[in-house]
């Protein structure tokens, strides 16, 4: 019977007899590879063992294991690790204008009928449904609602966060599963967390939502489709947007995908696949946000894990959109150029409950209390 005490023994003897089979090149000496992506698919031989070459996001070199200094970025065994520039081409950037308006469209959606509060700080929006379900066995609902502006031809596929207290604790369980490589299988053999699939599978593919957004797509085959939430609504958009990418009645550079304070809503493999199939896809932190470090993952940088071990972990798609220093108007932001967060920003202090509730310091309560005026956010 396996116990804590086995997992050390376990952890070390997975590590060194489950090497998959990587296609990578063998060179004399690491630091004559000049450029990230070679340097992440090559490798030396020491002592008959294959030691990996690594580079080192800070001083744009490659090394071996001991070249880089400690605690600095290092990508290796796989080229997605290479920084990526976000893309400042019209269209396709990430501006802290864009972020409030589709924020004060994610604070709608905690309300039965949304749609004063849609006209009050977006009257180009019209209202179309709403779609509430129960997501889980202890009664917690996860909702959603489609929208459509003509003068923006836009389509607006908007989830609700997560309701504190039972919802996010069912939330905080099931990624201790994740860390542990339980995944419900997502497209490309991805893999997503449990309950994030579930409240998928129950809101968007079991209700009338799926059909209502097919027609809307249909009759307006020209529109932009922005799919946004926040929290556990920002892990229904990943996969909702990530879903209809993949849909051949869906042309995926039309979906636009921002999302406020998503937790890590899959695995490595989901990472990966969320940027081959979406170009245009933001991630909004608020300084120390809480659940954006949710559930977290044992070796990010897979120094001491399998790639195959690695692949099963918990992990973050780019780009990271993150304003260290508050949200107040004019507030800087920074878009970070690595596939996971801890290049950028301080995890360890990723405690704050207070940064998860007020995203361009506004409380949702305050708001919709105020009527969703726009002068608050916008």
């Amino acid at each position: 019977m396996l116990n804590g005490q086995n997992l050390p023994f376990l952890l070390v003897l997975t590590v060194l007899v489950s090497w998959p089979a990587v296609e990578a090149a063998m060179v004399s000496v690491c630091s004559d590879i000049k450029d990230c992506a070679g340097c992440t698919q090559s490798y030396v031989h020491i002592f008959s063992f294959r030691e990996y070459c690594r580079w080192c996001i800070s001083t744009n070199t490659c090394g071996g294991p001991l070249s880089c200094p400690a605690g600095v970025a290092t990508a290796q065994r796989d080229a997605f690790k290479c920084p990526t520039p976000a893309t400042t081409a019209k269209g396709y950037r990430y501006t802290d204008k864009l972020g409030r308006s589709l924020y004060s469209l994610n604070m709608a959606a905690m309300q039965e009928d949304p749609t004063k509060c849609i006209q009050n700080s977006r009257s180009d929006v019209k209202f179309i449904k709403r779609f509430e379900v129960e997501c889980d066995q202890t009664g917690n609902t996860c909702a959603g609602y489609l929208a459509i502006s003509e003068e923006a031809k836009a389509i607006y596929v908007v989830y609700r966060g997560s309701t504190f207290n039972r919802q996010l604790f069912q939330e905080f369980v099931q990624g201790i599963g994740a860390q542990l490589g339980a995944w419900e299988k997502f497209i490309n053999g991805s893999g997503v967390m449990t309950y994030f699939y579930g409240g998928f599978r129950k809101l968007f593919l079991q209700t009338e939502m799926k059909a209502q957004l097919d027609a809307l797509n249909k009759k307006y085959e020209n529109y932009r489709i922005w799919v946004t939430g926040h929290s556990l609504g920002g892990s229904l958009a990943s996969i909702t947007a990530l879903y209809l990418a993949n849909s051949t009645a869906y042309n995926a550079n039309k979906i636009r995908l921002v999302t406020f304070g998503e937790p890590r809503t899959g695995n490595y493999l989901y990472a990966k696949t969320i940027e081959e199939n979406l170009k245009f896809r933001y991630r909004v932190v608020n300084r120390n946000d809480i659940v954006t470090n949710v559930p977290a993952s044992m070796d990010p940088d897979n120094l001491l894990l399998t790639v195959a071990t690695a692949e099963r972990q918990p992990y973050y798609y780019r780009y990271l959109v993150h304003y260290d220093k508050g949200m107040d108007r004019n507030a800087d932001f920074k878009i970070c150029e690595s596939s996971e967060d801890h290049h950028c920003r301080n995890l360890g202090l990723a405690v704050d409950v207070s940064d998860h509730e007020a995203y361009f310091g506004v409380k949702a309560d305050a708001y919709i209390k105020a009527g969703c005026p726009k002068a608050m956010i916008m």
